[in-house]
């Protein structure tokens, strides 16, 4: 099958290294960018920005030898020519109205999840049961948990809906296929003389066995600190090796890096930790290098897949994570780590939770770190995994080589993008039967973007349905008009000068100028402006 081809959207702020936000999201959408333009068919990468941006902005970025192709936004049917629009997540309720207006087949959307524990993330979803989607579109579903969510979200709208309209009618829905995110092992570079320098730097001596830690310090929002360094206590008195636990990361705040360093003290008394921040790719490369073992136990819904520990693989390192969401799918226990169970309260038991969220008496934060207050980790489990890991340097090393194979030959940016070139490929094909078949076409404006004048019509005082006639309404229409063309803010469309200009003449050799139903309506504007700034005299028919 050749491979499909889609329009990239991407976010403008991110051509500027210094605005760029370090998000799961944000980092992801530029990876993949980058990553289509290395390992993509041949051919354009076609670029569809937020705002205004030139094929030198993007190429400066993202140098690349391939041609680049910028579709505007308000030129949203030239996706046509792709053939698809990849948006870099769960939003996709938008792109379908938008597209309404050039056809449902037009083009194909793919969207992406990424944290799905959010209000808005939840609310994007189950408007896909009552948006303009189609089922040559798709919603990509990082990990087999984040598929297991989608599809029950889904399942609950649909109920909705049949017992809100008293039918259960078929709803269509778009694909969720599970592929995964992707890293660039090539990128990590765990070399020795790296190792030696960031322990040398650290005074990490060579029979000390350093564990990481990478990503946010944020017990909010990613992993609580009480069950990491409880782990690292135990292990460290049951062990025969010295720990070292090395922070590479960033902390959420003062308060954050107050409460990890307590518990730290407090819990693993006798394990030194090391704190460095791992936002420079320096340094995270430099502390990927340096370790011995990696240690994930996340614990937070917000966390959906999870690229350290796909990062940790490919640097050659042993893991150790918790039994959540992606990383059950990317830590092979007993091959290339170990995963600690872990368990939730049972359904039915978080609805306090819920509503106070959507009261707006919690926000979004305060809404996960409660869950995540009562979701308990095996501490044993990971100290005993600890352990191990840390008394034989031979399984380090049979699980850490394991680990880089599982990075590079099912993670690699390389097999990712041909992943999506196969989806891309089997919407085409969907797109292409739909429209052999009759069963979708160009179906008009959407009900989201309709005519404001339509819909505002009852607000005037009457309407012009039936046409008006134009007239002059002073006696140098030509002057007044520069004078007062020239006014501020007399001017927000600049395609009305110069047509009012041109109308202004007709009406003057004519005498008047009548518009109905079938005027262009850039002329109905312009002749209204022009009435608007006292130039013409209407008279409704």
């Amino acid at each position: 099958m050749t491979p499909g081809r889609s329009a990239i959207l991407y976010d403008t702020a991110g051509l500027d290294p210094a605005r760029e936000r370090l998000t799961g999201l944000a980092v992801a959408t530029r990876d993949f960018l980058r990553a289509h333009l290395d390992h993509g068919a041949p051919g354009p990468l076609f670029v569809h920005p937020t705002t205004d941006v030139t094929e030198a902005a993007v190429r400066t970025r993202f140098p690349t030898d391939r041609a680049i192709r910028i579709i505007p936004r308000v030129q949203a049917r030239a996706l046509a020519e792709p053939g698809g629009l990849f948006v870099p997540g769960p939003v996709l309720a938008p792109f379908a109205w938008r597209r309404r207006h050039a056809g449902d087949t037009t083009y194909a959307l793919t969207g992406i999840t990424h944290t799905m524990s959010t209000a808005r993330a939840l609310d994007a979803v189950r408007e896909l049961m009552v948006a303009p989607v189609q089922p040559w579109d798709a919603l990509i579903c990082t990990s087999a948990a984040i598929h297991d969510l989608v599809s029950r979200c889904l399942e609950q709208q649909a109920a909705y809906l049949a017992e809100r309209f008293g039918i259960a009618a078929p709803m269509v829905r778009p694909m969720l296929p599970v592929i995964p995110l992707g890293v660039e092992p090539e990128a990590i570079r765990a070399t020795p003389d790296r190792r030696a320098a960031f322990r040398a730097r650290h005074g990490i001596a060579d029979g000390d066995v350093a564990v990481l830690y990478l990503g946010r310090l944020a017990a909010h929002a990613k992993a609580h600190p009480i069950p990491m360094f409880r782990a690292l206590g135990l292990a460290a008195a049951r062990g025969s090796a010295p720990l070292v636990c090395v922070l590479a990361g960033w902390f959420h705040d003062d308060v954050s890096r107050a409460a990890f360093l307590t518990a730290a003290g407090a819990l693993a008394p006798t394990v030194r930790v090391i704190h460095v921040d791992a936002r420079d790719p320096v340094v995270k490369n430099d502390a990927l290098a340096a370790g011995d073992v990696f240690l994930s136990l996340a614990d937070n819904v917000q966390e959906s897949f999870g690229l350290t520990p796909i990062e940790a693989m490919a640097a050659g390192l042993p893991c150790v994570v918790s039994d959540w969401d992606g990383y059950k799918d990317t830590v092979v226990e007993g091959e290339t780590g170990f995963r600690a169970p872990i368990h939730l309260p049972p359904g039915g038991s978080g609805a306090d939770l819920a509503w106070r969220r959507l009261s707006g008496f919690d926000n979004e934060a305060t809404f996960h770190a409660q869950m995540a207050q009562t979701i308990a980790v095996d501490v044993e489990a990971a100290a005993r995994a600890l352990v191990v890991l840390a008394d034989d340097p031979a399984l380090r090393r049979r699980m850490g080589e394991a680990g880089r194979v599982r990075a590079r030959s099912v993670y690699g940016w390389s097999v990712i993008i041909r992943r999506y070139e196969e989806l891309w490929a089997e919407q085409r094909a969907r797109r292409e039967r739909a429209i052999q078949d009759g069963v979708a076409g160009p179906t008009g404006p959407s009900t989201a973007a309709a005519d404001p004048f339509a819909l505002f019509g009852g607000f005037a005082s009457r309407d012009l349905a039936s046409g008006a006639r134009f007239s002059l309404a002073t006696e140098a229409p030509l002057d007044d008009f520069e004078t007062l063309a020239a006014l501020p803010m007399a001017v927000l469309d600049p395609r009305l000068p110069d047509r009012g200009r041109a109308l202004l003449d007709h009406v003057m050799t004519a005498g008047s100028v009548r518009l109905d139903v079938t005027s262009e309506p850039l002329t109905w504007r312009t002749a209204l402006w022009l009435a608007k700034l006292g130039l013409l005299r209407i008279e409704p028919l």
